[in-house]
């Protein structure tokens, strides 16, 4: 297998000598203007009918509170339905539009590192023929991510409330109580968080791969490529530590400009700072993603031919669909 350097480099050779970026660029915006498109025009159709959804409802009485000149709809149990059935007709193509556009992600990340250039683009939309194992495969993605959620808040909160009146005794100042209180929550979080996301990291990129599996398959899939090799991807995530900086350090450079604006204490100087600080996060947040994103699919094209050869050396692995 590949290093991590040898990863991030050919990634990089695959964005700029291989002029990918601008094909993954183009593919997303024009995929997020689909999901836009086809959000919007459901909003307009509900509009048309005056039906609105429970969003309508809260933006009402927030406009309400603000200017009391905004009526608020009567909350009567045939408005709570029909805003009810509303937001889940509007969720429900959100999920399909979503679906479409990770997978036609998924498709371009897998063009990209093979360098096929022929009709990368047409079969990025191709998620279009199949928009309801689209959807499928996203909400089976988001329950997971729920209920890994759900099922790490409760022993999370039991340990926080037993552990702090420990940490108070054993740290009676509560600066450090809190810091230390803190640091735990933030692990265990990152470690519930993680732990799915990185298992199904590249559920999509294999539903790209086999546009002709079920949701089932390509999460077992998923699940058998990443037993005992989810460090691999921890690790190349790791390996990015320079350029995400930078998106992390632009990031609070334009979040105390905006903090100086919001207080009427900001000189032009800081204005003229401000702005170039926003445009900087911007093209280094969108080059960064599209730099990680390559990597992580050239990982899985080696960990692909790695869980392949497994059998041969002698290793016992579950097998792919």
């Amino acid at each position: 297998m590949r290093s991590n350097a040898e990863l991030k480099d050919l990634a990089w050779r695959r964005l700029w000598a291989d002029r990918w970026f601008s094909r993954l660029f183009c593919g997303a915006l024009l995929l997020g203007f689909c999901v836009n498109v086809v959000c919007s025009l459901v909003a307009g159709a509900l509009g048309r009918l005056n039906v609105q959804d429970w969003a309508d409802y809260a933006r009402a009485v927030a406009v309400n509170r603000v200017d009391c000149t905004t009526p608020i709809p009567n909350l009567t149990l045939d408005y709570a339905l029909l805003a009810t059935s509303a937001t889940v007709f509007q969720w429900f193509f959100l999920a399909i539009m979503s679906g479409i556009a990770a997978y036609g992600g998924a498709v371009i990340l897998r063009r990209c590192t093979a360098n096929e250039e022929q009709g990368w683009l047409k079969a990025a939309f191709g998620g279009f023929g199949q928009p309801f194992g689209m959807l499928w495969l996203f909400v089976r993605q988001v329950l997971i991510y729920v209920g890994w959620a759900v099922a790490s808040a409760l022993p999370l909160g039991f340990a926080v409330g037993v552990g702090m009146p420990l940490v108070s005794r054993l740290a009676p100042s509560g600066p450090l109580a809190s810091a230390v209180a803190a640091t735990v929550v933030g692990l265990c979080v990152l470690l519930c968080v993680g732990v799915p996301f990185y298992r199904y990291r590249y559920l999509w990129i294999v539903k790209a791969g086999h546009p002709e599996w079920g949701a089932g398959e390509c999460l077992e899939a998923c699940r058998a490529l990443m037993r005992g090799r989810l460090m691999k991807s921890v690790r190349l995530d790791c390996a990015y530590w320079r350029p995400i900086s930078l998106v992390l350090l632009l990031a609070m450079l334009c979040a105390g400009a905006a903090a100086s604006a919001g207080a009427g204490i900001m000189p032009l100087p800081m204005g003229a700072v401000s702005a170039v600080s926003f445009c900087a996060l911007v093209v280094a947040s969108v080059v960064t993603g599209q730099y990680v994103a390559v990597g992580q699919a050239l990982l899985y094209r080696e960990l692909e031919q790695d869980a392949a050869t497994a059998p041969q050396r002698g290793e016992c692995v579950v097998p792919c669909p």
